[in-house]
């Protein structure tokens, strides 16, 4: 029996032209009837899931976003304000560090640093730089090597994907969390790093604990790098269509492209099964 439904946003909950369907908001809410909990997991920062969380019912039914790749947990309290659960960060130093390696390796970085009005940058131009300022609307700081007041949630490195590999192999001996970005254009690359340990699974599984559900009583929906190892841990994990094949691979389930409204297909073919199994 399933007790908690945790989805991803981008490339899975959301649709065309990145809203959340109407078939979708739908079937969340006839999963909430039946008694199932929903949860929001997601690389994006808090400002830019509140909206879907209204959307979805979690911000009215008093439920639980994971953000940063789980760097931070919050739940929604009698106010409908977000009340922060826990939070891990990089250190000052582990920014330094991975800032450094970046440097080195002539490439870009920009951090979801703990002040929600700060983000710092190696370069202050370029169309990623341009792009995550949009989305964050962060304050931009010009990284100087070995100069950080700030801890960091999560950080963004961008460029060469040669260069972006050999910073990879440097990083891999903090043992820091990284997922491939879902954004990847010609000769550059994207990765995400996370603190040692922090990924969705670690958020959820505290969540899990607080709520009392077992793995086996979750359904976890997903189609990328950060979703492969959350989707292994649930007892039902399910691959968008749109999914890359390596999550797929470890999925128990594939449902329809998010484009067409993959989780409310899924959803929908639990609730109508007459044991409540898939």
């Amino acid at each position: 029996m399933i007790k908690l439904i945790t989805l991803d946003i981008d490339g899975t909950l959301l649709g065309k032209k990145k809203q959340v369907s109407k078939k979708n908001i739908e079937a969340i809410k006839k999963a909430r009837e039946s008694g199932i909990k929903i949860c929001i997991a997601s690389g994006r920062a808090l400002n830019r899931i509140e909206k879907i969380a209204e959307q979805i019912g979690v911000m009215d039914s008093l439920e639980y976003v994971i953000t940063m790749n789980g760097a931070a947990i919050y739940k929604y309290n009698q106010k409908k304000e977000p009340e922060l659960i826990s939070e891990t960060l990089f250190s000052k130093n582990d920014v330094k560090y991975i800032y450094n390696c970046a440097m080195d390796n002539r490439l870009n970085c920009f951090s979801y640093s703990k002040d929600i009005k700060k983000a710092y940058v190696i370069k202050n131009k370029g169309p990623f730089i341009w792009f995550m300022k949009k989305i964050s609307k962060r304050n931009i700081i010009i990284y100087k090597r070995d100069e950080m007041d700030e801890q960091a949630y999560k950080i963004i490195i961008y460029g060469n994907k040669k260069r972006i590999n050999k910073c990879r192999e440097t990083l891999e001996l903090k043992k820091y969390e990284m997922f491939s970005w879902s954004y990847l254009s010609g000769n550059t690359a994207n990765i995400e790093v996370n603190p040692n340990g922090v990924d969705k699974m670690f958020a959820l599984q505290n969540i899990a604990k607080l709520e009392n559900i077992n793995s086996d009583e979750i359904m976890y929906f997903g189609d990328g790098d950060n979703d492969k190892r959350v989707m292994q841990w649930a007892g039902h994990g399910v691959a968008m269509k749109n999914a890359a094949k390596h999550v797929k691979k470890v999925a128990n389930y594939i449902t329809g492209h998010h484009k067409k409204s993959g989780v409310a297909q899924m959803i929908e073919k639990y609730l109508n099964s007459s044991k409540n199994a898939l």
